[in-house]
């Protein structure tokens, strides 16, 4: 069966129940940013993605300094809850596996009540990406204000839209949005995540004792999935970080949050660089030992935005499927190349950033 049909199919399914989910809709008033208070429970539903809880990271953050009392549950992936637990402004972390999101399972309709129970005032719906079981979660929590980015059967699911006209805008100030509809508009300041001291300096230690030299600059390496749902080629990336590793003496540190070990491996074989034996057991200890690197080198990952994010020096490799709004904008510690097919990349451009970036690093 085509995906058009299926599509067609999911469309047709959504629009014979949106009557009835009209008639489950809570509706009771509401006033921005009236619903917000220290009282109040905040309900945030992830997308699955870990990008979009390190652009939601701030806006967290401000409500809790604005409204100190205010209540915020997180419902997240298992797989993502780990750099959740580096913010103390969560209340709550309730996790779940992808496939307990299915329609058929017992654990989701488990999940619905309890989420209906719970009696929240605002709902937060993150992702641009229409998903008919978080979109549901958000409608049976009877929140009376339900906020997401415009989508795909918008409503009865939200009742509070956020548009944006800049297609080309970077994705991370675009969660500004949830801020502006409510009311509580940060102005020119937002402090980002950062990572706790105690991360940092276990990853120092680790680093430390497998690369004592000073001299020798540590790259890590990302070969995962990117944002346009494509990845680089094992063996050519492969081939430019064994290049690259010969003109700046280093060693290799590889991570990807979405290559399984059989990946990871594979794309380790190819490399004929030193590189360090160290494993993340889950994605903070993966952002901590990113936070020591001198130089990443990555597709358009989530591991890239949190280099972005960190201010570290960061080489992209892009591919043609990249949108702009994955592209930073004003960030001069971030060189990027997109691929154009048929065309080899240049070893002397792929330099010529780096030595751009080391330089404004001070090296």
């Amino acid at each position: 069966m085509s995906a058009t049909t299926l599509s067609h199919r999911k469309e047709t399914m959504i629009g014979l129940l949106t009557p009835l989910l009209t008639r489950m809709v809570r509706r009771e008033s509401f006033s921005v940013p009236g619903a917000l208070s220290d009282r109040a429970r905040i309900l945030v539903v992830d997308s699955g993605d870990l990008t979009e809880l390190l652009f939601f990271a701030p806006i967290i953050g401000h409500l809790k300094y604005r409204f100190p009392g205010m209540r915020v549950t997180m419902l997240v992936r298992e797989g993502n809850s780990e750099l959740l637990r580096t913010m103390d402004q969560i209340s709550e972390m309730i996790t779940y596996e992808p496939s307990h999101l299915s329609p058929t399972s017992t654990t989701y309709f488990s999940l619905l009540r309890r989420m209906k129970s719970r009696d929240f005032d605002v709902v937060f719906l993150l992702g641009r990406q229409f998903s008919f079981a978080r979109s549901l979660i958000a409608l049976m929590s009877r929140a009376p204000l339900r906020v997401g980015f415009t989508r795909q059967f918008t409503y009865p699911f939200l009742n509070c839209e956020i548009r944006h006209t800049n297609s080309n805008q970077y994705e991370a100030p675009r969660a500004v949005g949830f801020l502006n509809a409510l009311g509580v508009s940060p102005g020119d300041s937002l402090p980002g995540w950062k990572l706790p001291q105690q991360d940092i300096r276990w990853a120092n230690q680790m680093i430390h004792f497998r690369k004592p030299e000073k001299e020798t600059k540590l790259i890590a390496v990302d070969p995962g999935i990117g944002k346009g749902r494509h990845r680089l080629v094992d063996r050519s990336f492969a081939q430019m970080v064994n290049h690259i590793c010969e003109r700046y003496p280093s060693r290799v540190l590889v991570m990807s949050n979405n290559l399984d070990e059989k990946g990871l491996a594979a794309f380790r074989s190819m490399l004929n660089v030193d590189t360090i034996d160290l494993e993340p057991k889950n994605v903070k200890e993966a952002l901590a030992l990113l936070s020591r690197a001198d130089l990443l080198l990555s597709g358009n990952t989530d591991f890239f935005h949190f280099s972005v994010s960190m201010r570290l020096p960061t080489l992209g490799f892009f591919t043609r499927f990249d949108e702009q709004n994955w592209f930073p904008k004003g960030t001069p510690w971030v060189q990027i190349i997109q691929g154009v097919k048929g065309q080899k990349l240049s070893l002397e451009e792929v330099y010529s950033k780096i030595d751009t970036l080391l330089h404004l690093n001070g090296e």
